[in-house]
Parts: structure tokens; sequence; C-alpha cells
């Protein structure tokens, strides 16, 4: 969800409304408005949670199907799924550049943050991947956006 209340998917204020009366303007005339503000906003609750949503779910199926033995360490394999899903939401225009800038600003601050706790010793990745460092920026970037999804806005 952007922060015009759409769905994002055009980049641009005046296409998520538009996308929002067409789709929201049926539900509205069809279903009592209760119903259908409801759903609608089940339906932008759900978008706004697209990134976190998968990344989540890889987290889980890679932690039921993962081996140790395996060349690629879990969380790099994690690293490269987040870093191609981020990818694929700017290719398809699910998230604008400005949107990408001010969630990676979020991802430095929370690398930062993972780091110091890493060195300080509070925690570790198991098997020290190659990109630990890129797995602490993106379950920073996951909580960031989790966090995001859940707030007011």
């Amino acid at each position: 969800m952007d922060n015009h209340g759409g769905f994002g998917a055009s980049g641009g204020m005046d296409n998520d409304l538009a996308f929002e009366q067409q789709r929201g303007g049926w539900l509205r005339d069809t279903l009592p408005a209760w119903l259908a503000e409801a759903i609608i906003f089940i339906a932008k609750q759900a978008w706004a949670c697209l990134f976190g949503a998968s990344i989540l779910l890889a987290v889980i199926i890679t932690n039921a199907i993962w081996s140790d033995d395996w060349a690629l360490a879990r969380y790099d394999a994690l690293v490269i799924f987040t870093v191609l899903m981020q990818a694929a939401m700017l290719l398809f225009k699910l998230e604008t550049w400005a949107e990408a800038k001010v969630i990676f600003l979020f991802h430095i601050t929370g690398t930062s943050m993972e780091l110091f706790k890493v060195s300080a010793g509070s925690w570790d990745t198991p098997k020290h991947p190659f990109w630990s460092s890129w797995a602490s920026l993106c379950s920073a970037g996951l909580c960031i956006r989790l966090s995001a999804a859940t707030s007011p806005a």
C-alpha cells in the first residue's frame, strides 16, 4: 500500500486512486458499506505485506527443507531471494524507487544495529554464511516492512 491509501501498483497517486475506485466501486455498489470497506481494508493490508510475507514464507520453507550438507548456506539463499524479490518489486512497479530509497535507509540503520549486536556477542548466524552481514540487512528490513505494514498510516 502506498502512502495515499491505494494499492501502489502504478506508482502514481492518480493511478492508485483510479485502481481503488475501479475495484472498490463495484464492491461499494454491490455489498453493504461495512463489508465493502472491510474487504478493501484487508486487500490493502495484504498488498502492504506482500514483501514481508514472501520473505517470512521463505524463512519458514527453508527452515523446513534446508540441509546443513548443502553447499549454499541457508542465510545466503535467503539473502539472494530477498534481493531478487526487491528487484522484482521494482521491475514490476509494485514499489517506486522513492519507496525503495527510504526502505534502503531503514536497512542501513537496521544492519548497523544488527552488526553491533553480533559484535557484542548477542547472537550469530549458524554456519557463518558468506553474506552474514547482508542477512542482518535483510532481517532488519523484514522487521521494518512488517512493522510498517501493521502500523497506522
